[in-house]
Order: C-alpha cells, then sequence, then structure tokens
C-alpha cells in the first residue's frame, strides 16, 4: 500500500484508493488523505494543498481572483467557484446565496419557458385571419417575408414581456 498524505481538499473529486475499483470521492472543505503518488496531480490542478505546507508554494492557490459575485457577474456558474487555481474571496455563506439565487433563476427560466410555449400553443390554433388581427390589435412589429413561426414567436415575446 502506498503512503498516504494529509490535505485540504479545494475541490470536489474522485481519488484512487487500494481495493476499491471505483476510488472514492474527497469533498472540497474538507481535510482527507490521498496516496503519495497521486498528491502531485491534484495539487498541479488545485484540487488538493498539503496539509501544515507553506503557502506560496509551487500549487498554491492565488489569491488575487474574483468574489463570487464578480465571477457569476463574469457569467460563470456560482456552483463552480472558485475558479480553478483560485483561493475563494467570499464566505461560504456568500456561495450558497450565490447558488441559492442562481437555482432560483433557473427555476424562473423554466417557468417562463413553459408559459412561452403555453402562449405559442394556443396561438397555433388560431387561423392566418385571426393570426392578422392579433397582430394588428397586439401592434406586432411584422415585416414582410416573416415566417408564420416568426410571427408567433413575436407574438409570444409581446405577450411575455406585458406580463413582466
Amino acid at each position: 500500500m502506498s503512503d498516504m498524505k494529509a490535505v485540504k481538499v479545494l475541490r470536489t473529486v474522485r481519488v484512487a484508493e487500494t481495493g476499491n475499483h471505483y476510488g472514492r470521492e474527497i469533498v472540497k472543505g474538507t481535510e482527507d488523505k490521498v496516496p503519495e503518488n497521486v498528491f502531485a496531480g491534484l495539487e498541479a490542478e488545485g484540487y488538493v494543498e498539503a496539509l501544515g505546507g507553506k503557502k506560496g508554494g509551487k500549487g498554491a492557490l492565488r489569491d488575487d481572483g474574483p468574489t463570487v459575485a464578480e465571477f457569476v457577474a463574469a457569467g460563470y456558474s456560482a456552483s463552480d467557484y472558485p475558479p480553478h487555481g483560485y483561493a475563494s474571496r467570499s464566505t461560504p455563506e456568500e456561495i450558497a446565496e450565490a447558488v441559492k439565487a442562481a437555482k432560483a433563476d433557473e427555476k424562473a427560466a423554466k417557468a417562463a419557458a413553459k408559459m412561452r410555449d403555453a402562449i405559442l400553443a394556443d396561438l397555433m390554433k388560431l387561423s392566418d385571419e385571426d393570426l392578422a388581427k392579433v397582430v394588428e390589435a397586439e401592434k406586432i412589429a411584422v415585416v414582410d417575408g416573416d415566417s408564420k413561426d416568426v410571427v408567433l414567436g413575436k407574438i409570444a415575446d409581446a405577450r411575455m414581456a406585458a406580463q413582466a
């Protein structure tokens, strides 16, 4: 059996384990032990750092990265924070709140998509004449050459915007 090295887990990852074909998962934010022969690779990729190790050495995480709010504002998922190679500049509470907000946004987006689909389903039941009346009544900007699908989408989008 190989020697084990005590580590602080920076990112959750599955590691090799003697006698376990599938390995085992080491979890972010915990202290654990990993086989000495895989430590260097895990450290280089930012998954772990040696316990008691000195900061600033090879594999040390940078401390000049973004906060979770900056990370999300740049278009990244809060659940992927902190970025690879960087230490967190946000508290666990801030990260949890950002993840919670992202899940709420995702839920709202799914609900909006479902509502838009329902509007489109209702509009598809209308005849071309009735659609023309809707376009006129709701002042939808259509141009010559717009397909029926495009017109339906414009009506649905205008109705969604009016409800927001």
